[in-house]
């Protein structure tokens, strides 16, 4: 029975961390990470004893859900894909990224936020039952751990995989290529997948692997997305458990790339600075976030605009965040960028592209932090970030501190160096990692 078998899994799972927390165990491993602090909670509940009980009546009165609308077969391949947070536009994306690399179609998609629920009536009936031994064996175990919240969602981690085990079984699953990974039931998941004959696929996301995706166990082949990861997995070897490991790219990869292919699109607009924003202070004005990141960010956009204003001729057009370009927040972009920019030759790019298929616009990309810096490397641009260490991010690894500036002064030094130095230059100067999309361009190019 699978709701039996995945109990025990979970169970073993959770005994395996208490009884052995500092264990490189798979099984402890993977409890520890079912504790750890998840996106899926809100900053309110994510200490809350309430929501963990509320999370068992969301659990039990959850409805009945469709296995078709859960999981999309494209053909009568056995090759799916798994991920969260269903739409059309990031399911098109997943499926241009797989097929990219794999230069085949894939064959379908499972989708984790539509799991919560139950099929049949007699599903419903076992899941009460199963839900509400988890739930007594967890309650002791909420009462003295950090992330209470993270302890209820235990409840909707149990169905949903047991949901997904079902759907594997009926469509004779054999490959699955799990996104989202950050997600603290991926390592269980895969487990219970691995149990099931499933070879797993696991892919990272650009940023880097020590923020949310530093332990990763239970999987067939790790697919990094940036190349600056390599260099983390030698830090996380006794955490991040894959014999086998490949390097793709970007997740929107297949959009992006056209652009840049058979063209000579490097070492041009010199003079043109790009500033990549991550519209913190609109995040801080929603109260979505509780960092200062917003302060740090308005520090370099200050000392962007001191340097633009000490190098006359110099260009500055600020690429600002999806979350930026509602209409709904149009005056107040316009108002905050006019404060830091007033003076100076600057544009905001307003086009409804994305800023990864325009990268060739500025000569060097400029932020605080952002991925799209990892996309802008990956396609072999120059870019800089100054994400402030210890009172902002603090970056791993030896190569990207080169790319890093530490404070003003720094970040005045490598803006003149690198404003002057070609883009082969620039890669040999910082001994950034070319990718393989790189080297096959500039080779074409003749600027390899």
């Amino acid at each position: 029975m699978i709701y039996l078998k995945i109990w025990i899994l979970f169970i073993r799972t959770l005994f395996s961390y208490l009884l052995y927390p500092n264990s490189k165990d798979k099984h402890s491993l993977s409890g520890k990470k079912l504790f750890s602090v998840t996106f899926r909670c809100t900053e309110k509940n994510k200490k809350s004893f309430i929501f963990f009980g509320k999370s068992l009546i969301r659990c039990v009165f959850s409805g009945k859900i469709s296995m078709k609308e859960a999981c999309h077969v494209y053909n009568s391949g056995k090759t799916f894909f798994y991920d969260n947070d269903f739409s059309m536009k990031k399911e098109n994306e997943r499926i241009s990224h797989i097929e990219y690399f794999l230069e085949k179609r894939i064959s379908g998609s499972v989708w984790k936020d539509l799991l919560l629920g139950y099929f049949t009536i007699g599903d419903k009936i076992i899941q009460i039952f199963f839900e509400i031994v988890l739930f007594l064996f967890l309650f002791p175990v909420s009462l003295f751990v950090k992330y209470k919240g993270s302890v209820g969602f235990i409840l909707c981690e149990y169905i949903e995989l047991v949901n997904l085990v079902k759907i594997v079984k009926k469509n004779k699953i054999d490959t699955l290529y799990y996104y989202s990974i950050y997600e603290k039931d991926s390592n269980i998941s895969s487990i219970a997948l691995q149990n099931e004959g499933v070879r797993v696929v696991k892919i990272t996301s650009l940023t880097p692997l020590k923020f949310w995706n530093h332990t990763i166990v239970a999987v067939d082949e790790l697919i990094l997305c940036d190349m600056n990861q390599l260099e983390e997995l030698s830090t996380f070897k006794d955490t991040i458990q894959a014999t086998n490991v490949k390097v793709w790219g970007p997740e929107t990869i297949a959009n992006s790339a056209k652009h840049y292919l058979n063209q000579n699109k490097y070492d041009l607009n010199k003079n043109v600075i790009g500033f990549y924003s991550t519209a913190v202070y609109l995040r801080e004005y929603q109260g979505n976030i509780k960092q200062n990141f917003g302060g740090n960010e308005n520090i370099v956009k200050q000392y962007l605009a001191e340097y633009i204003k000490n190098h006359v001729g110099t260009k500055l057009i600020i690429f600002p965040h999806p979350r930026e370009k509602k209409k709904v927040f149009k005056d107040r972009v316009n108002e905050h960028y006019k404060a830091f920019f007033e003076g100076i030759d600057y544009c905001i790019y307003n086009s409804l592209s994305p800023s990864a298929e325009c990268f060739e616009m500025v000569d060097l990309g400029v932020a605080m932090y952002s991925s799209v810096i990892y996309e802008r490397l990956y396609f072999g641009f120059k870019s800089i970030m100054m994400p402030f260490g210890e009172l902002g991010l603090e970056l791993p690894g030896e190569t990207l501190s080169h790319i890093c500036a530490k404070n003003k002064l720094d970040f005045f030094r490598k803006m003149d160096v690198f404003m002057k130095l070609s883009v082969s230059e620039y890669f040999e100067e910082t001994g950034i990692r070319k990718s393989p999309f790189m080297i096959k361009i500039l080779n074409k190019t003749g600027k390899e």
